[in-house]
């Protein structure tokens, strides 16, 4: 599974992502399970998008939600797309992102694990 954080530069996102690493290696539930996450800026994030299980933007992308579905569909991808939650982004709450995401994921049929009980 691999989760992709978009944001202008991917460097804010890159705290997220440790910090969302971190919560996956700390969890029996999740660690070991092939889950990768990366960062890219908007600018580069199209060229990555192989293999994406979902991807998250960050709050200040909101105005790319539509750009960005549009990039996925044109690689013949049907992931989600969403939008972090702006108060978990700025505070960097890693686990109710990844806890958002892995729902996401799996409404969309695409995992084979579920999220309760963390």
């Amino acid at each position: 599974m691999k989760i992709m954080l978009v944001c202008f530069g991917g460097l804010s996102t890159s705290i997220l992502v440790k910090k969302m690493e971190e919560a996956i290696a700390a969890s029996e539930k999740f660690k070991n399970k092939g889950i990768t996450i990366e960062a890219w800026g908007k600018d580069e994030y199209s060229d990555h998008l192989d293999n994406v299980s979902i991807v998250l933007l960050g709050p200040q992308l909101s105005m790319a939600y539509e750009q960005v579905i549009e990039a996925t569909k044109e690689r013949g991808l049907k992931v989600p797309v969403e939008v972090i939650d702006k108060e978990d982004y700025g505070n960097m709450n890693a686990v109710p992102i990844l806890i958002a995401a892995f729902k996401k994921i799996k409404e969309a049929g695409m995992n084979t694990f579920t999220t309760e009980g963390n």
